[in-house]
C-alpha cells in the first residue's frame, strides 16, 4: 500500500493528541500497512517513555540515548492503552486510549536476568495493558503494579490500588497477584482486586475460579466461583455480596448502587485524589444510585448528588478540597 511520508513532527503531534480525528485515523490506518511508519511511531513512544524516567532531562536526544541502552535488554512487545494523556509519570504514557508498544527485558540464553517493571497510574486516570504472557490488565486511578520479567516459574504481580485481570491460560506458569499480604491465584480467569490503603482488600470473580489465601496459612484460604466476592479480615476472609458494577471504571464510568454518601466520598477521594470534608455527619449514611462519567470530576458528581439530597457544597481549589455541609 502506498503511504504518505510522515515527519517526526507529525508523529509527535499524534503522541501529544494534537492531530485532528481525521488526521489521527489516517495515520493509524497507514501504520497498520506500513512497517516503517509503525516502527517510527513505536520508537518515538519509547523515547518519550524513557525520557520521562529522568525528569531532569529536557531533550529528546537524551531520551533516545536511554532508549538505546534500554533496548539492549529487550525481548518482546507489549501493548499499553491509556484513558487520558499524562506526561508526568514515567511508567505509563496516558494519551487518551491510544496504543503504546514497548519491549520486555531479554533473558540470557542459560540463566534469565530478572528485571522489575513498575507501572503507576495517576489520580483521575485509568489504563489497559497487555502482559508478556498475553494476559490483559486494566489499572484504575492511583494504582501501582510491579512484576519481574521474564516470567520463569510463575507470573507474580504486586498490586497497590485497583485492577481487573483477564488471565491467559498457562498451567505451567501460575498467575498470582500479591496484595496486602494476600495471594490471589488463578488459571485462565477474569477477576477484580481492590487494594487501596486504608480499605480492606476485596477480591471479586467474574469468570473462572481463583483461590484467595495468605501465604503463611494457605489451608485457610477460600475458592471463589463466578459472581462471588470476599474481603480480607484480621482472622481470615468474609464473603460479601457481589457487585456487578464493580469494574465499570474500565469503561470510564463510576457506578453507584444504593451506596452511602460515605462510601461514595471514599471512592471519589481514591479516584481523583481530592480531599472531601463532610461537616454534616447526619448525611453520611444517605444512599444514592447513579452512573457518572469519570471525566465529570468529583465536584460535578457531588453537585448532582446535592441536587438529589439538598446538601450544600463548596470548593477550595487552592487546597484541592471539597467541603460538604
Amino acid at each position: 500500500m502506498q503511504t504518505m511520508t510522515h515527519t517526526n513532527e507529525q508523529i509527535i503531534a499524534y503522541l501529544q493528541g494534537k492531530l485532528t480525528p481525521q488526521e489521527r485515523a489516517t495515520l493509524l490506518e497507514e501504520a497498520q500497512h506500513d512497517e516503517a511508519l509503525r516502527t517510527a511511531i513505536m520508537a518515538q513512544m519509547e523515547a518519550n517513555a524513557l525520557l520521562l524516567l529522568h525528569e531532569s532531562q529536557t531533550n529528546m536526544e537524551e531520551g533516545e540515548r536511554q532508549l538505546r541502552t534500554f533496548k539492549t535488554r529487550l525481548r518482546r512487545k507489549r501493548w499499553l492503552h491509556a484513558a487520558k494523556q499524562s506526561w508526568r509519570y514515567a511508567a505509563v504514557l496516558l494519551i487518551g486510549m491510544l496504543t503504546m508498544w514497548f519491549f520486555l527485558p531479554k533473558p540470557a540464553p542459560t540463566k534469565p536476568t530478572l528485571s522489575m517493571q513498575t507501572l503507576h497510574v495517576p489520580y483521575g486516570q485509568h489504563c489497559q495493558m497487555t502482559l508478556p504472557d498475553g494476559s490483559k490488565v486494566w489499572l484504575n486511578a492511583n494504582t501501582t503494579l510491579r512484576f519481574a520479567t521474564p516470567f520463569v516459574s510463575e507470573r507474580r504481580l504486586f498490586l497497590q490500588g485497583e485492577a481487573l485481570f483477564e488471565v491467559a491460560k498457562n498451567k505451567q506458569l501460575p498467575f498470582v497477584v500479591a496484595a496486602n499480604g494476600v495471594n490471589v491465584e488463578a488459571l485462565g480467569t477474569r477477576f477484580h482486586v481492590k487494594n487501596y490503603a486504608g480499605t480492606p482488600l476485596c477480591v471479586s470473580l467474574l469468570r473462572g475460579s481463583v483461590q484467595v489465601y495468605r501465604p503463611e496459612a494457605p489451608q485457610k484460604g477460600v475458592i471463589l466461583l463466578p459472581h462471588q466476592s470476599v474481603v480480607a479480615t484480621n482472622t481470615g476472609f468474609e464473603r460479601i455480596a457481589f457487585n456487578d458494577q464493580i469494574s465499570t471504571w474500565q469503561s470510564g464510568i463510576l457506578s453507584f448502587q444504593s451506596a452511602s454518601l460515605a462510601a461514595i466520598v471514599q471512592e471519589l477521594q481514591q479516584y481523583y485524589g481530592v480531599k472531601i470534608s463532610i461537616k454534616n455527619r447526619n448525611i453520611l449514611q444517605t444512599r444514592y444510585s447513579g452512573r457518572f462519567r469519570t471525566s465529570d470530576g468529583a465536584a460535578e458528581i457531588l453537585r448532582v448528588l446535592s441536587c438529589m439530597q439538598g446538601f450544600k457544597m463548596s470548593e477550595n481549589k487552592r487546597n484541592n478540597e471539597i467541603i460538604i455541609r
